[in-house]
């Protein structure tokens, strides 16, 4: 059985009025027990949530993030932490990126350490950010 964490832009596509049609499909043959976020995902999307000018757009976005269909409600209990052990791998990551010369975004790789403390494969389109790591991209071929 693998475990998924799903990066931010993943969820995001999955929420549109339109997602990826392959990443619909991906979606259907997982388990939901097996799939996960990060709290880090949560803060990603609540501060667009936050960010947008109010307005009807902003007021929709409220509700759907607080209610049955937002992060929380649909990954309650699979909601992953950004704890010590996912701290200390991020520290690695991070000295990692450094010396290799290939510059990591912090946020991302916050993604990436909840990932690896927890034995999941990161789920994204953004593999440029996440290159070198055990992930999978269903928008594209399998990586």
């Amino acid at each position: 059985m693998t475990r998924y964490l799903l990066d931010t832009h993943i969820l995001s596509n999955v929420t549109k009025t339109t997602p990826s049609a392959a990443l619909v499909d991906w979606m259907a043959e997982q388990v939901d027990d097996d799939l996960f976020i990060s709290s880090m995902t949560v803060a990603e999307i609540r501060r667009g949530v936050l960010e947008k000018p109010s307005g009807r757009k902003r007021t929709q976005l409220e509700h759907w993030f607080s209610g049955p269909e937002g992060p929380q409600a649909l990954f309650a209990n699979r909601v992953l932490p950004f704890d010590e052990k996912a701290g200390l791998i991020w520290a690695r990551l991070m000295a990692e990126g450094t010396s290799s010369g290939r510059v990591r975004s912090a946020l991302d790789m916050i993604i990436a350490a909840v990932a690896e403390a927890n034995d999941c494969v990161v789920v994204t389109d953004n593999v440029k950010h996440f290159a070198a790591l055990k992930l999978v991209n269903p928008l594209r071929a399998t990586i």
